[in-house]
């Protein structure tokens, strides 16, 4: 074997054994993160950009990995057809279930939120428990992973029917308008409750009722498209964001319509999470 043959070998042998690792590079160290979003979680500012907590707390993190990203805004059900044909690489507000998880890699939480019961200002109900609910007609917006377990634990409840709206606005109106009798609630989470209330100056007719259950949500990225050791690091540093008082600070600065309430701590290393 000549002395060109042989470096000519040990070039080729090289390539070969690094190409796996070079495509990795290639597909997490994306040029662009294309994360999509829908109304009730993010908005568009005065400036035509997805604007929000969230959105604000992403861009931090990207910021700090050095990481490009740009924002898409579309109807919930567009947002999930984006991540399966893969024109998106990542999406944010999610909840948690172990099918989603087969798909999808997840962040740590990004917002804490409590599932709500909002009635009528003048109904007597004081929400304690779903058996609370018996004989009520439960509002609530989707399809989305709420409205899946709304409909499941509703089946369980005497009397109980489900009623799914495509936006939080018009559930609160109709509630508002008596559209659906006295013994009805609008089942939300509770930032976004309180800031459509606000919004349609609907407090003179509509009150809290009382808590369900808490839920988190959370930034997914789509395994097809995405590496882990992305993730992984997304991860780190959204830890360092939030330990630094970052994200609290951040979302502060949102009081208006949408707004979102940083996880505890026992909630950040809490993972992976768990469905209710």
């Amino acid at each position: 074997m000549t002395k060109f043959t042989r470096r000519f070998l040990i070039i080729f042998i090289v390539e070969v054994m690094f190409f796996p690792l070079f495509c990795s590079g290639l597909l997490m160290a994306k040029d662009v993160l294309v994360v999509n979003t829908y109304p009730s979680v993010a908005y568009i500012n005065e400036q035509g950009e997805v604007d929000g907590p969230v959105a604000a707390v992403i861009r931090e993190v990207c910021r700090r990995m050095g990481q490009r990203v740009k924002f898409t805004f579309t109807p919930i059900q567009r947002m999930f057809e984006r991540l399966k044909y893969r024109e998106a690489d990542a999406a944010f507000n999610m909840s948690y279930n172990e099918e989603r998880a087969k798909k999808w890699y997840y962040s740590k939480p990004v917002h804490r939120v409590f599932y709500s019961v909002f009635t009528l200002k003048s109904h007597p109900l004081n929400y304690q428990s779903r058996n609370n609910l018996k004989g009520y007609t439960i509002v609530t917006y989707g399809p989305t992973n709420m409205s899946k377990k709304v409909e499941k634990f509703a089946a369980k409840i005497p009397g109980a029917k489900v009623i799914i709206l495509h936006n939080y606005e018009t559930a609160f109106r109709m509630l508002a308008a008596g559209r659906f009798g006295e013994k009805t609630v609008v089942y939300a989470p509770d930032t976004i409750g309180f800031g459509v209330l606000k919004k349609l100056d609907l407090k003179n007719h509509i009150r809290f009722a009382g808590n369900d259950i808490k839920n988190l949500y959370y930034v997914v990225f789509v395994k097809d498209i995405m590496e882990k050791s992305f993730v992984d690091e997304f991860n780190r540093v959204l830890m360092k964001v939030h330990a630094d008082g970052k994200m609290a600070e951040i979302y502060k600065r949102y009081t208006g319509d949408i707004q979102s309430t940083p996880p505890s701590q026992e909630d950040m290393i809490t993972f992976p999470p768990h469905s209710q």
